[in-house]
């Protein structure tokens, strides 16, 4: 249910920006490369892992110097554990939808950099934890309530939500940036961590 209204309300903001837009309207495919970890209370001992993420996305100019973009985005994140006698792996797939105020600044060399700023809300779709301990090797579903040998295992909060931050550069048809998202909320009770992540991308523009 929660994954349906977060389209819906995607698809509203999407007609009505496209609506009121007075210059044309850019989408972009963009594919990305970065690392994610976690922070805060619960995150001591925590390692980071490398992970992908690919999605669409829209700017909106509202003048000549700014624009609002957003789109949707599947990114993985997660965190890694290695103690003594054991090594635990969580990996959180998310749609996330930013909703970014961009900065542009004309170059001599014929791009903009960009400065982007902003939330964005994020839904747990998939994920997988790994738990190994000498020769034993057990998984479950990241965000689903599991039963291993007996003990309950309680899954993380698939909603999140945070704040992005970026630069890049704007080419005619390309762009590259690095992208940081510093999550709000926490990924299961009280004392767990957040996310955080950064991802290199590059984006293609229609």
């Amino acid at each position: 249910m929660l994954m349906r209204k977060l389209i819906l309300c995607i698809v509203c903001i999407f007609s009505a920006l496209c609506a009121s837009a007075q210059t044309k309207v850019t989408w972009s495919m963009e594919l990305g490369l970065g690392m994610s970890t976690w922070m805060g209370n619960g995150s001591d001992g925590s390692n980071p892992m490398f992970n992908p993420k690919v999605g669409v996305g829209i700017d909106v100019p509202l003048s000549g110097l700014v624009s609002f973009q957003t789109g949707l985005t599947w990114a993985s994140k997660g965190a890694s554990y290695k103690m003594e006698g054991y090594k635990t792996k969580v990996n959180q797939n998310y749609l996330e939808m930013p909703l970014l105020a961009a900065f542009h600044v004309g170059t001599a060399a014929n791009f903009d950099m960009v400065f982007t700023a902003g939330p964005y809300l994020a839904y747990g779709v998939n994920g997988k934890t790994d738990w190994e301990i000498d020769d034993l090797t057990m998984s479950w579903d990241s965000f689903g309530d599991s039963k291993i040998e007996g003990k309950e295992i309680d899954g993380l909060n698939r909603f999140d939500a945070g704040i992005q931050a970026g630069v890049g550069l704007d080419f005619k048809r390309w762009t590259v940036g690095l992208d940081g998202e510093f999550g709000l909320c926490r990924i299961s009770g009280s004392d767990t961590p957040r996310n955080l992540a950064f991802f290199f991308t590059v984006g293609y523009k229609f």
